[in-house]
């Protein structure tokens, strides 16, 4: 079975800068050190029945002030189908953030762009300036990469509004709003993913698990993802690696057999593996 992974990284340390990956600066994780090298297609083998088809590369942290040396640095370096999801600012002004985003829609690669919004993911949506941003992402039909907590109400509150403003907005959930179903504000993030699966143009991408807990199950990936087709409907969820942050858990073709393990159907193992990544980044 041909696989495409929806939300991986590839790293080039010496060619980009990664502030995040320098041990002296946040996130200050213990065992950040495990993925504070290179990474490349090699790195990214499976084990029969599975194959590659294909994969999308998330922004980094290459260099955030000039987004486009990461693409350009990807498309000169992989060989492999592949789409980019590129960084942008949010926050920058109306006319220069339209010269970025025609520089970076050059990029035959580029299908999207990422701010990642996190805990200031309310006064950011609630920013004018965001706001009319997000309305230039939905204009050129390019994907926005929306990584925030699923419990976050008041930031749920104003991404719906967002999207009933500008219905045309294609937003991908990046790593399931990171579910924690052992922690007190889980009932809060079903009630808001429930919410999010209404509007049309909402993805979701099941991923990052190593990010709640490292020693994660397969009994709690499913629950997830059984919840998620519970509310989305199959064309609209994709189990993705998170690559190498993966690698604080388990190695990537492990993650991917315990995906193909998972209490599926072949079809909803087709969709959710292949089938929603090759559509909706138009791969």
């Amino acid at each position: 079975m041909k696989i495409i992974d929806p939300h991986l990284h590839l790293f080039a340390i010496e060619q980009g800068e990664y502030s995040w990956l320098k041990p002296t600066n946040a996130p200050y994780w213990p065992d950040k050190k495990i993925i504070n090298r290179n990474f490349t297609v090699l790195d990214l083998a499976l084990q029969p029945p599975l194959e590659h088809g294909g994969f999308i590369h998330v922004e980094a942290g290459f260099d955030n002030n000039a987004p486009w040396r990461e693409v350009q640095w990807l498309e000169a370096s992989v060989n492999s189908p592949f789409k980019t999801i590129a960084n942008i600012d949010l926050t920058l002004a109306s006319d220069d953030f339209l010269v970025l985003i025609k520089r970076l829609m050059q990029h035959d690669s580029v299908i999207g762009f990422r701010h990642i919004l996190d805990e200031d993911a309310t006064e950011l949506l609630r920013n004018q300036q965001v706001q009319q941003n997000l309305q230039t992402i939905a204009d050129y039909q390019a994907i926005f990469e929306c990584q925030l907590l699923g419990s976050d109400t008041p930031a749920i509150i104003q991404l719906k509004g967002i999207l009933s403003v500008i219905p045309t907005l294609k937003i991908v959930i990046n790593h399931a709003a990171f579910p924690n179903s052992m922690h007190i504000d889980y009932h809060q993030w079903q009630s808001n993913i429930a919410a999010l699966a209404n509007h049309d143009n909402v993805y979701i991408k099941a991923s990052g698990w190593e990010m709640i807990n490292r020693q994660y199950s397969q009994q709690h990936i499913q629950q997830i993802v059984d919840f998620l087709l519970l509310h989305f409907s199959v064309e609209k969820v994709m189990l993705a690696s998170n690559f190498p942050l993966c690698l604080f858990s388990c190695p990537y073709t492990q993650l991917w057999e315990t995906y193909n393990r998972l209490d599926l159907t072949k079809q909803q193992k087709q969709c959710l593996m292949h089938d929603n990544a090759k559509r909706i980044y138009q791969l």
